[in-house]
């Protein structure tokens, strides 16, 4: 099924209602940040079918725990070769919960026949040939429901000072299918930071936000995310990520994690 068809998405009224699953439920109460970013992409091909994703920056005001969801699509800019959309969320409470921003580029404008590719000085992949045999399923934190765990299927393992982590993603990809580097990239921001947290002292550390610039085309369900935790400094910690297919190079990004103290 497409992105949208997993979201059930429909138009009413001058906005978009999805119905959001407790499938895709992370362990914080809500839908998690990855599934969201995919969903403010499909949402965004509505306007701009003919162009492709070139990146996103989204916040997650709040949780967003209700499984019905209404989503307001605005063109902020739209010219010969980019388009910059708003994407908002609303909970069934009538709370914004999440505000994403989704830059198109139009193919026609654009020059295909320049191709390059660099994987030394700074990128963490491409993943080892043997990730996939090495790679352990996520632990499901005792007492905490966490759906996603169910539905993606995360695997992780170290790849130096690096964690991979492998996901299937629950929806077919369709047009450049930048939706699933979104929920990859999003799955794989927590691990790094966990694993740079003392030993014996697990703190809570989500991500209120997520940026993702997309390089390549995704066309199989199943991606490689490594991500890497560059720095924790006054509660806040900063992650890169890059999302691969194989031995391609499909979206790199960043993420913030808040690292929690006790209420």
């Amino acid at each position: 099924m497409t992105p949208l068809e997993y979201f059930d998405a429909s138009f009413h009224d001058d906005a978009w209602r999805l119905q959001l699953p407790t499938d895709i439920h992370g362990a914080f109460g809500g839908v998690t940040g990855g599934a969201l970013a995919a969903a403010s992409i499909a949402l965004g091909r509505t306007v701009e079918s003919g162009r492709v994703a070139a990146g996103i920056d989204i916040h997650f005001l709040r949780g967003l725990s209700t499984t019905q969801a209404t989503v307001q699509v605005t063109t902020l800019s739209s010219g010969r070769s980019l388009t910059i959309l708003r994407v908002e969320f609303i909970d069934a409470s009538g709370k914004p919960t999440t505000e994403a921003r989704v830059a198109f580029a139009a193919p026609e404008t654009l020059r295909t026949d320049i191709e390059a590719t660099n994987h030394d000085g700074g990128l963490l992949g491409p993943p080892p040939s043997d990730l996939s045999a090495n790679a352990k399923p996520w632990r499901k934190p005792e007492g905490v429901e966490v759906p996603i765990i169910d539905t993606a299927h995360p695997r992780a393992a170290r790849v130096g000072t690096s964690i991979a982590t492998l996901v299937t993603i629950p929806w077919d990809a369709t047009h450049d299918g930048s939706e699933g580097s979104c929920l990859a990239a999003d799955l794989s921001v927590g691990p790094p930071v966990d694993a740079a947290i003392p030993k014996g002292n697990w703190v809570p550390h989500p991500n209120p936000d997520l940026s993702l610039r997309f390089c390549g085309p995704v066309t199989d369900d199943n991606l490689v995310a490594v991500a890497i935790c560059r720095e924790i400094s006054g509660g806040l910690a900063s992650v890169e990520t890059e999302v691969w297919q194989e031995q391609s190079l499909v979206a790199k990004g960043i993420s913030t994690s808040l690292l929690l103290a006790k209420s």
